[in-house]
């Protein structure tokens, strides 16, 4: 009867102390749930590593993992390679970005049938999940400053990042060499595929990693240190415009059905991977172009008589990339700044952020700090209004067309506000 019970419940691969752990969390979840507290998912990866500190190994075994991690885009980049690695079979990822070890424990615990798993992971979690899982492949992007009282200095987090490539001597470091806190971690790699996809953000990389005196960038996104000779190495996989520049010199068009582009990166770094994972190119072009959101991300729909576009960002990189590179012309913008714990308490780095392109704009502030996002718009010179609830800051844009952009807790209280969650 034990064997029957655990067999329908997918847990015949799981000791009796995994396989109810597995079912707690799962019950909890859905309590959570019906109780409309959310996905749930949270909650219950919180029980499931409470009750099995160790489960994830046993959750991915078997599997061919591999980990996505960055300040920004991780969450895109996963479902671009989840998406392309579906071609050769049934894959396991954390689609809803649950990338703290909890809800990667909850993703593998419901892996079926799957071989492979796509995970993207929380750059403070990295060391710990790369640890119980043994990747394939590690996929690092950027790093930049990013909830500072969670997070910690970038710095560090490159130094522990590198210990992951030290602990890790089996696996493929696919990494954006154009950071070079990318390349720091990296260093020690004895597998690594070096790719150059640009670094728009400069501001947390200007100093060595090395030996701390100033890096000097050229016109030709290389860098070099001013006293010690760290510098930009030959990249293997070089990102120009729509273009993809394989080590053959063969050129790979890259086309995304999202805005931005830093889209063309993400993209660039699935595609490198399915071409190592020997996915048929075409098909993995193809399936990069079928994600037109991801997890509300970038996803446009009407309300009313508005037709609204959902960003997100949650960083001065992130909100840098976006105010850049997305096309505003013809739409109001309004911006939505919470200050919760899963944002971070500390809101001062929106003065790292240059705001002034918005002057010519309609614009609305609004979310818990509002008002201190008013005032960094007066700095700036943007005319704006202000309103602290989301809903009504919509309902006062002039245009029919308008382009929300939050961080992670205004995005997701718009998103279940308005009823896409």
């Amino acid at each position: 009867m034990k064997y029957l019970l655990m067999r329908y419940f997918g847990f015949e691969n799981y000791s009796l102390g995994l396989a109810t752990a597995v079912l707690v969390a799962r019950t909890t979840g859905l309590v959570s749930r019906r109780l409309g507290k959310g996905a749930g998912v949270a909650l219950a990866g919180k029980v499931l590593i409470g009750l099995q500190p160790n489960c994830l190994g046993d959750l991915a075994q078997g599997l061919d993992c591999v980990l996505v991690s960055a300040t920004n885009g991780k969450t895109t980049t996963t479902a671009m390679c989840a998406a392309s690695l579906m071609s050769l079979g049934p894959v396991v990822t954390n689609d809803l970005g649950n990338n703290m070890s909890g809800g990667i424990a909850v993703a593998l615990a419901n892996r079926k049938n799957a071989k492979r798993a796509v995970l993207e992971v929380d750059e403070a979690h990295l060391e710990t999940v790369a640890a119980f899982v043994e990747p394939s492949h590690v996929i690092l992007m950027n790093l930049s400053r990013d909830q500072l009282d969670r997070v910690s200095e970038v710095r560090s987090l490159a130094n522990r990042w590198a210990k992951v490539v030290q602990n890790e001597p089996d696996t493929t470091f696919i990494a954006n060499i154009s950071d070079p806190l990318i390349h720091f971690a990296t260093l020690g790699a004895k597998n690594i595929v070096k790719v150059s996809l640009g670094l728009h953000w400069k501001f947390d990389a200007v100093g060595c990693p090395v030996c701390d005196s100033a890096l000097e960038f050229d016109s030709n996104q290389t860098y070099r240190c001013t006293s010690c000779g760290f510098a930009k190495p030959m990249a293997d996989y070089v990102l120009h415009g729509h273009e993809l520049i394989c080590p053959d010199k063969t050129r790979i068009e890259i086309a995304v059905n999202l805005p931005g582009d830093f889209n063309l990166g993400n993209a660039a770094m699935a595609l490198i991977l399915a071409n190592l994972a020997g996915v048929d190119m075409q098909v993995a072009k193809q399936r990069v172009l079928s994600i037109d959101n991801v997890a509300g991300r970038y996803k446009t729909f009407n309300k009313g008589d508005k037709t609204i576009s959902l960003m997100m960002a949650k960083n001065p990189a992130g909100w840098a990339a976006i105010l850049d590179s997305v096309e505003f012309s013809g739409k109001s913008i309004v911006l939505g700044l919470n200050a919760e714990i899963a944002d971070g308490k500390d809101t001062s780095w929106i003065y790292d952020v240059d705001f002034s392109p918005l002057g010519s704009y309609d614009v609305v502030a609004t979310g818990q700090r509002a008002f201190d996002l008013s005032v960094r718009l007066g700095y700036a010179g943007v005319a704006h209004r202000v309103s602290v609830d989301q809903q009504r800051a919509i309902s006062m844009v002039d245009s029919p067309n308008l382009v929300y952009l939050g961080n992670y807790t205004a995005f997701q209280s718009l998103r279940k506000t308005l009823g896409h969650v």
